[in-house]
């Protein structure tokens, strides 16, 4: 991890990764690490893929390459887009919820591929809810009924505890392109 990486001919290698906003904004040696906000619950940081695992990109490594920040978010977002997207379905009680799970570390990070979002939006057929509770899945919910919103709860806070990075178990309704965090609140604990 201490070796020294280099950006330039790197750039395909380059990816914005979704954390939670608890998660440090400077290393450890105390360098600002180069990131966006997001949402309310989520920031976006950048790395650099070693293979087997990534370097988040930091302030002095964009200094030392003499690279502008906004290029490496460019590049970033267009190599999300560019990652394959496998998606797995399942259906509970009238509500279908897509899984995105390659386990390459940039599964949250998919959230991010606007295009994608927005094809896969145009099938929904009740509220396009997202969830990213850890780095390694994208949950994306049709959901058509009350129960639809338990059940989406239940599985983020599950998925959320259990993730080795974890993000957020809030989920996010997902209209005109804008992300809004929601809390869904479990129907065994409405009453009052």
């Amino acid at each position: 991890m201490h070796e020294p990486h280099t950006l330039s001919g790197k750039e395909k290698d380059i990816y914005p990764v979704i954390r939670s906003t608890s998660f440090p904004t400077e290393t450890s040696d105390g360098i600002p690490l180069i990131y966006d906000e997001h949402t309310a619950e989520t920031r976006i940081y950048y790395a650099l893929d070693l293979g087997s695992t990534y370097r988040l990109i930091d302030k002095k490594l964009v200094e030392q390459e003499n690279w502008d920040v906004h290029r490496i978010k460019e590049i970033a977002r267009f190599n999300v887009r560019s990652l394959d997207i496998t998606v797995k379905e399942d259906t509970v009680a009238g509500n279908t919820f897509y899984f995105v799970n390659t386990n390459d570390g940039y599964d949250a990070s998919r959230i991010l591929n606007v295009p994608f979002l927005e094809k896969f939006s145009k099938n929904i057929k009740g509220t396009m809810v997202l969830a990213v509770p850890h780095q390694d899945v994208l949950v994306i919910a049709d959901i058509q009924n009350e129960t639809g919103y338990d059940v989406l709860a239940q599985l983020t806070m599950s998925f959320f505890a259990s993730g080795r990075v974890p993000i957020t178990a809030l989920s996010f309704l997902y209209e005109n392109g804008e992300l809004e965090p929601i809390f869904i609140l479990g129907k065994n604990r409405r009453k009052q």
